[in-house]
């Protein structure tokens, strides 16, 4: 900040200013919850000793606005605990914000979404920046071995490689009766294969396609073109088929996530949060029926949302998309790299964040003049990152001196080739109870022809 500058702003003498400040990961962390490593850096320090003892966004920005304009913080969390705040039905508040309006504190130095808190006592200070405010849902589970090879071609696919076999086998069927009627006409003598049927030739055109020897190998050109063309594709089929299945061998595949609201409805997972202010995502007038729908699963917890949709996933949460990535990373990750939340991808609300202060409070000018200039000059985000960077190394670093070292190749089991084994014995059961079948029924009708 420039000499000129800083005689404008530097005016309040170390005078106290009141600010409620709670814990909030990441943009609030005590100074015990920082990485040793991010703790050494010179401007983390100073920041956080002028904010006493806050890091993240809001501790930083506080600091520095501290020292900046020169004045003391004197920080306090929210008195009841709860945080935020909201309006009860007897029309008090409740939190850092009844705390405001009740001239118990000054600023509220927790970021929070720029709308309408049911009290005209409040105003924002300057944005700080826009965040979407999405839905997170447990993370779709690993597909089990033996059901992911079959998965791993779409329905769609399965259904033409089968239609595709007995379409084949009807081609071939045409055209040897095609070929009948000429050697009937020009009195030719028949050859093998000529009068084999209908199922005979789908089977003999699904080896072909299998990769397999047939029977029936055709000596009249059209129907060697037509195997020719199926030799070709069976090139190209057997090659994908078994691409597709090395890679489903070979990793780990999961089911589908849910990645929209229409998605998230189909499910029917309600949609939980401990904020009372986070009640009107979805509008409290809307008109789409798919917002109606979903606004109907919200419910309030008093527990932590992120924790039961992930631990228990039997809801989904509500969480800013600029933390989702932090969060993740560092609190709900699975130890071999997976993380145990999905973030869907449409958000149905985006906000500008912003602190709050008593309407007419007669320092938010001096204040906004200040943030705006942190703001402007990237600091903010700068800040943001920095911190979220640190995380997320810690919790990585801490990952890799836990986690054993797992070998580069892996060596395939009887678990991994158990769908084979699978399809062979039921193979071989419902062989057998054809030949029981045959057996019983054919010695009926041979003793009833007697």
């Amino acid at each position: 900040m420039s000499p000129t500058a800083d005689n404008k702003l530097n005016i309040f003498n170390g005078i106290p200013i009141r600010c409620t400040v709670f814990p909030r990961n990441p943009t609030l962390l005590p100074w015990d919850s920082l990485p040793a490593s991010f703790r050494e850096v010179h401007y983390v320090q100073q920041s956080v000793r002028a904010s006493n003892g806050s890091g993240g966004l809001d501790g930083m920005l506080l600091g520095n606005l501290a020292v900046a304009l020169n004045f003391t913080a004197e920080t306090m969390d929210a008195s009841d605990g709860q945080e935020y705040g909201y309006r009860l039905k007897n029309h008090t508040f409740v939190g850092s914000l009844g705390d405001l309006l009740q001239y118990r504190t000054d600023v509220s130095f927790n970021v929070r979404f720029m709308k309408y808190y049911d009290t005209h006592g409040i105003e924002f200070l300057h944005p700080i920046y826009s965040d979407q405010l999405c839905i997170l849902s447990p993370k779709s589970l690993e597909i089990p071995q033996w059901l992911a090879i079959f998965l791993c071609f779409h329905p769609y696919v399965w259904t033409s490689f089968v239609v595709v076999g007995f379409a084949g086998g009807y081609c071939w069927y045409l055209l040897k009766r095609w070929t009948l009627r000429k050697v009937s006409r020009y009195r030719q003598h028949l050859l093998k294969g000529d009068r084999a049927q209908y199922t005979v030739l789908s089977i003999e055109m699904w080896l072909v396609l299998l990769g397999a020897s047939s029977t029936y190998l055709p000596v009249r050109m059209i129907e060697r073109t037509l195997l020719v063309a199926f030799l070709i594709a069976n090139v190209i089929i057997s090659g994908t088929f078994q691409g597709t299945l090395t890679t489903a061998f070979s990793t780990k595949s999961y089911y589908k996530d849910l990645n929209t609201l229409a998605a998230l409805d189909k499910s029917e997972l309600p949609i939980a949060t401990s904020s009372r202010s986070l009640l009107d995502i979805f509008g409290n007038d809307s008109l789409s029926p798919l917002y109606q729908s979903l606004k109907g699963k919200l419910q309030i917890l008093n527990e932590s949302a992120r924790h039961r949709a992930a631990f228990q996933r039997d809801v989904c949460c509500i969480e800013r998309h600029s933390d989702v990535h932090l969060i993740i990373n560092t609190e709900y990750i699975r130890p071999n790299g997976q993380p145990m939340l999905h973030v869907v991808d449409e958000c149905p609300r985006v906000y500008s964040l912003a602190y709050i202060v008593r309407k007419g409070w007669p320092f938010a000018p001096l204040f906004n003049a200040a943030i705006y200039r942190f703001v402007e000059s990237g600091l903010c985000m700068k800040w943001y990152e920095d911190t979220e960077t640190a995380l997320i190394l810690q919790k990585r670093i801490r990952q890799l001196r836990e986690q054993e070292e797992e070998p580069a190749l892996r060596k395939l089991t009887m678990i991994d080739m158990q769908t084979s084994f699978y399809i062979m014995g039921l193979g071989m059961l419902l062989s057998f109870s054809v030949f029981i079948v045959e057996t019983f029924v054919g010695r009926g009708l041979n003793c009833s022809q007697l």
